[in-house]
């Protein structure tokens, strides 16, 4: 499996580059996400909901990316709002290698509470 859109990804999100990010992701991208109770189909609805976290997140740092036969996940941390997340994305890639779902697990509650406010 090819994750160099994985790479990328992670690139642009580092520098809340929303565009870039995007283009690594397949149009009829799934995203799973702590700040939301159901998950956000397509680029159109990921660009609005993301364009509004990028404005609160001071920073994302990766720390490692591992791939299994079928998956790609990450470990970072992310800064927003004074608070410090420990966070995990969880990919499936389509069969080019762009994003088709991904899965945003972040820690500890309080500061997931305390980022979705700041959406708000």
């Amino acid at each position: 499996m090819d994750i160099a859109h994985i790479h990328d990804f992670t690139a642009a999100m580092t520098r809340k580059d929303l565009d870039a990010m995007l283009s690594h992701m397949a149009e009829n991208i799934v995203l799973r996400t702590p700040l939301l109770p159901e998950p956000v189909k397509g680029k159109t609805a990921i660009r609005e909901v993301v364009s509004g976290l990028l404005r609160v997140v001071e920073s994302f740092n990766f720390r490692e990316i591992m791939q299994g036969p079928e998956h790609v996940s990450s470990f970072f941390t992310v800064r927003a709002g004074g608070h410090e997340l420990d966070g995990m994305d969880y990919w499936r890639l389509d069969d080019t290698g762009l994003i088709q779902e991904m899965t945003v697990l972040w820690r500890p509650l309080p500061a997931i509470a305390a980022v979705a406010s700041l959406l708000s």
